[in-house]
C-alpha cells in the first residue's frame, strides 16, 4: 500500500465509532409487498377491470345459449378467451415487474461492493462501498463514481457529472473559492453521493453517508411520493391513457355487439311466449 504523509484519515476506533453513529454507506430498501398483494393489484388495472366485466357477462350468456337454448359447448370459447387473456395480462405484467425487481437488487448489492480508495491510519486503501463513513478521506479519479456525499480538500481539473441530481451533466469542480459556481445547485466543493467523475481527480471528506446524503433524500423522497414525475413518465402516462380509452372502446364494442346478436336471435325472446 502506498504511504500518504498529507492525509492521516481515520484510525479503525474512529471508523468503528463513525458507523456506530451515522450508519452504514448503504440506501434503506422500500418496503416490499407480499407477492400475492402485487399480483393481486395488477387487477386494479381499469383495462383488466372492464374485461373481467365483459368476461363475467359473456358467461352469464353462454350459459343461457348452452342450458336454456341447448346449443353446444363452443358457447364457452368466448369467455374462456377473455379470461385467457386477463390471465396473461395479469401474470406477465407481474412476472416482468418482480424480475426487473429481481435485478435492481441484484445491481443495488454489486454497487454497494463496488471497491473505493479511502486513506486510514495514513495509508490508501480499497474498502467496498458501503463501509465508507462520516469523516473518512476519498481520493477520487476519472470514472469513478462518487460513494458519498462530501466536501472536497484537493481538486485537479475535476469535472463531475451531476445529471442523476440536478440534470446538470458537467459541473466544474473546485476548491478555490474565487472559480465557484454562484448560479450551480451544489457548492464547487460539493461532491455528492451517485454522480460520476468524468475527468480529473480530487481529494475529499465524507460528510454524509447512505439515507442523509442528497442521493439517498431522493430516493427517499421517490417512495413516499409516488406522484412526483418526471417528463418521460407524464409522456408514458398520456400515451397509456390513449391506449387505455381505445382499448376500452373496443371493448364496449364487443361486449354490446355481442348482446345484440344474442337478443336479435328468435330464440332468445322465447321465454316471453312462457
Amino acid at each position: 500500500m502506498q504511504k500518504i504523509q498529507k492525509y492521516m484519515g481515520l484510525t479503525e476506533d474512529e471508523v468503528r465509532q463513525s458507523r456506530l453513529t451515522h450508519g452504514e454507506n448503504v440506501l434503506t430498501p422500500p418496503k416490499k409487498e407480499s407477492l400475492l398483494k402485487k399480483f393481486l393489484g395488477k387487477f386494479n388495472d381499469p383495462l383488466i377491470i372492464i374485461l373481467l366485466v365483459a368476461g363475467a357477462l359473456s358467461i352469464g350468456i353462454s350459459l343461457y345459449e348452452y342450458i336454456g337454448l341447448n346449443e353446444g359447448a363452443e358457447v364457452f370459447f368466448e369467455p374462456i378467451g377473455i379470461f385467457v387473456a386477463i390471465i396473461l395480462a395479469t401474470g406477465l405484467s407481474f412476472y416482468f415487474e418482480y424480475k426487473a425487481e429481481k435485478e435492481f437488487e441484484i445491481l443495488n448489492q454489486v454497487n454497494d461492493e463496488e471497491p473505493v480508495v479511502v486513506i486510514r491510519n495514513g495509508n490508501s486503501m480499497e474498502v467496498p462501498k458501503r463501509e465508507v463513513v462520516v469523516g473518512d478521506i476519498v481520493m477520487l479519479n476519472t470514472g469513478n463514481e462518487v460513494p458519498a456525499d462530501g466536501e472536497l480538500l484537493e481538486a485537479m481539473a475535476l469535472q463531475v457529472d451531476e445529471s442523476s441530481l440536478t440534470g446538470e451533466p458537467i459541473c466544474h469542480k473546485t476548491t478555490d473559492p474565487a472559480e465557484f459556481d454562484d448560479e450551480a445547485t451544489f457548492p464547487s466543493n460539493q461532491v455528492l453521493r451517485g454522480t460520476g467523475v468524468k475527468e480529473g481527480t480530487g481529494v475529499y471528506r465524507v460528510t454524509a453517508v447512505g439515507d442523509a446524503t442528497e442521493n439517498g433524500k431522493v430516493f427517499e423522497a421517490a417512495q413516499i411520493d409516488s406522484s412526483v414525475k418526471t417528463p418521460l413518465n407524464e409522456q408514458l402516462e398520456r400515451l397509456g391513457s390513449m391506449i387505455s380509452k381505445i382499448s376500452y372502446g373496443i371493448a364496449a364494442l364487443i361486449v354490446i355487439g355481442r348482446l345484440v346478436i344474442f337478443f336479435s336471435s328468435t330464440d332468445a325472446f322465447s321465454w316471453i311466449e312462457l
